[in-house]
C-alpha cells in the first residue's frame, strides 16, 4: 500500500501581541536613529558653513594683501547705475562683505555686489550662503520689514563681518573699554589672531534697534523657533559657526555669554574675542 502523503502544514500568522511586539521594536529602535540621523545633518550644514568661511576667509586675505595690510571697511561708496561712477552714497557692509545684490526692498540699505570688498576676490555664489540660514526678520530696522525667508535670499549674504559695532542692551556695555571695530584697521591692532572673530552668523551674538527691540536667533540645531527676545529663555542652542583672524573655522556655542549676563555679552572667553579692549597692548 501506499502511504499517503502529509498534509501541508497549515500556515500560522502573526498573533496581534507578536505585531504589536514588532511595532514597538520599530518604534524603539526608529526613536535611537532618528536624532542620530538629524545630528549627522546638522553637522554636514556646519561642515559646509566652515568650507564657506575658510573661502571667504582667504578672499579676505587677498584684499588685505592688495590694501597695505588693512582689514576690510565697514562702509562702501555704491555706483550710479547709470554711469557706473562712485554715487557718494555710502552703504554699510558688515552683513554684506561679499555676496549677491540684496533683494529690492533692500537695495537703500545694502550695497550692490560689485562694490562689496570681496567681489573681486570671492564670486557672488553659494559660498556665501548657510544651508541653515532661517533669517533675521527685524532687519534693517530703519524700516523694521519683514526678512523671509532667509539672509542669503534678501541681502545676499549669511555671514556677519565682526569690524564695527556690537548691539548692546540698554545699560550694557564693554567691561574692558572698546577700542573700535577692525574695519579698514591693519592687521596688528589685533593682538590675538586665533582668537579674535572674523567672520560669524547672527546666533553668534545679539541685535535689534529702538523700534523692534533686542533679537536674538538661532540657526543651526533648533528646528522650531528662530527669533527670541528673551535669551534666558530660549532653548540654549545659540551656535554658530565662526572664522577668527588667522583664518581658522569652528563651531562654538555662545549660550552661557548671550544667557548669563546678557548686559555684557561680548567678553573674552577661553575660546574668542569680540573686541579691542581699550588698555590693549596694540592700542
Amino acid at each position: 500500500m501506499k502511504t499517503p502523503a502529509p498534509r501541508a502544514a497549515r500556515r500560522r500568522g502573526f498573533t496581534l501581541i507578536e505585531l504589536l511586539v514588532v511595532i514597538a521594536i520599530i518604534g524603539i529602535l526608529a526613536s535611537l536613529l532618528l536624532p542620530a540621523l538629524a545630528g549627522a545633518k546638522e553637522r554636514a550644514h556646519t561642515t559646509t558653513c566652515l568650507n564657506n568661511l575658510r573661502q571667504m576667509g582667504i578672499a579676505v586675505r587677498l584684499y588685505m594683501d592688495d590694501h597695505g595690510g588693512k582689514f576690510p571697511p565697514l562702509h562702501v561708496q555704491e555706483l550710479d547705475p547709470a554711469t557706473g561712477q562712485p554715487a557718494g552714497v555710502f552703504k554699510n557692509a558688515q552683513p554684506a562683505l561679499g555676496g549677491r545684490d540684496p533683494g529690492p526692498g533692500l537695495r537703500e540699505h545694502h550695497p550692490s555686489a560689485r562694490v562689496r570688498p570681496l567681489f573681486r576676490y570671492l564670486a557672488p555664489s553659494d559660498v556665501y550662503r548657510c544651508p541653515r540660514d532661517r533669517g533675521q526678520p527685524i532687519l534693517p530696522c530703519a524700516t523694521a520689514a519683514r526678512q523671509e525667508p532667509s539672509n542669503f535670499a534678501t541681502v545676499g549674504n549669511s555671514y556677519d563681518y565682526n569690524g564695527g559695532p556690537l548691539h548692546l542692551l540698554s545699560g550694557g556695555g564693554f567691561r574692558l573699554g572698546n577700542a573700535g571695530g577692525i574695519a579698514g584697521q591693519p592687521e596688528d591692532v589685533v593682538a590675538n589672531p586665533a582668537k579674535f572673530i572674523l567672520l560669524h552668523e547672527p546666533p553668534a551674538r545679539l541685535y535689534g534697534c529702538l523700534e523692534t527691540g533686542p533679537r536674538w536667533y538661532q540657526w543651526h540645531f533648533n528646528k522650531g523657533r528662530t527669533e527670541f527676545t528673551d535669551p534666558e529663555a530660549a532653548p540654549q542652542l545659540f551656535r554658530s559657526p565662526i572664522l577668527f583672524v588667522d583664518l581658522h573655522a569652528k563651531v562654538h556655542d555662545f549660550s552661557k555669554s548671550l544667557s548669563t549676563d546678557p548686559y555684557f555679552p561680548y567678553e573674552e572667553t577661553k575660546d574668542w574675542i569680540w573686541y579691542r579692549p581699550v588698555e590693549s597692548p596694540a592700542n
